[in-house]
C-alpha cells in the first residue's frame, strides 16, 4: 500500500542479503555466483533509480551481530528495515494455513503486506525480492485464494490497514536492466 507518488518499495529476503555481502566479501577473490551477480546488480539499479530497499526486523538482528565486516555495513548503510504491524500476526498464520509454505517464508511475504519503516511513512512493499523457488512456486500456486482471502480480511480493518496489498515476488535477475 505504499503511497503512489512515493519511490518503489523492496524487501530483500535474508538470502538476497546474504548473496549481496557475499558478492562484496568476495568478488575479488573468486568468481561470483550468478545468485551474487544478479544481487548486486540489482542493488546497483535500484541505487540509480533512487528506490528504497528493506530487510526484515529478523534480518536486522542477525546482521547486527555481524557489523564488524564492512561488507555487512555496506548493507545497513544501504536499506531501512520493515517491522511488523498490527495484523502481521493473523496474516502470517493465513498466509501458512492457504500455502503450507513454511512459517519463515509467510512471515516474509505477510510482512511485504503488513510491515511498516520505523517511521511509519510506508505500509508493504511493492515487491519482496527471493531467489527462493520453492517460496516463489509455492506464492504464485496460490496467489487467487491469498488475494481472496486478504480481501476479506482488510475490508473488515481500518485504515490505513484496509489498503494493504500482497507483494509481487521477483529474483533480483527477473527485473529489467539487471
Amino acid at each position: 500500500m505504499s503511497n503512489p507518488s512515493e519511490k518503489m518499495c523492496y524487501l530483500l529476503d535474508k538470502n538476497i542479503a546474504r548473496y549481496a555481502i557475499a558478492g562484496l566479501r568476495y568478488g575479488r577473490l573468486r568468481p561470483l555466483t550468478r545468485e551474487e551477480l544478479g544481487t548486486l546488480a540489482f542493488w546497483r539499479m535500484m541505487e540509480e533509480q533512487n528506490a528504497s530497499l528493506f530487510i526484515s526486523h529478523v534480518s536486522l538482528h542477525i546482521l547486527r551481530r555481524l557489523v564488524r565486516y564492512a561488507e555487512v555495513r555496506a548493507l545497513l548503510d544501504a536499506v531501512d528495515v520493515l517491522w511488523p504491524t498490527r495484523y502481521y500476526t493473523r496474516w502470517t498464520r493465513r498466509l501458512q494455513e492457504t500455502t503450507g509454505l513454511t512459517r519463515e517464508d509467510c512471515a516474509q511475504i505477510a510482512l511485504g503486506s503488513f510491515g511498516s519503516s520505523s517511521d511509519g511513512r510506508i505500509l508493504g512493499v511493492q515487491y519482496l525480492v527471493t531467489y527462493d523457488q520453492s517460496l516463489t512456486a509455492g506464492y504464485r500456486n496460490h496467489r487467487d485464494a491469498l488475494d481472496r482471502r486478504l480481501h476479506a480480511m482488510t475490508v473488515q480493518l481500518r485504515a490505513p490497514f484496509d489498503q494493504v496489498a500482497l507483494p509481487h515476488l521477483a529474483a533480483p535477475d527477473e527485473f529489467p536492466g539487471v
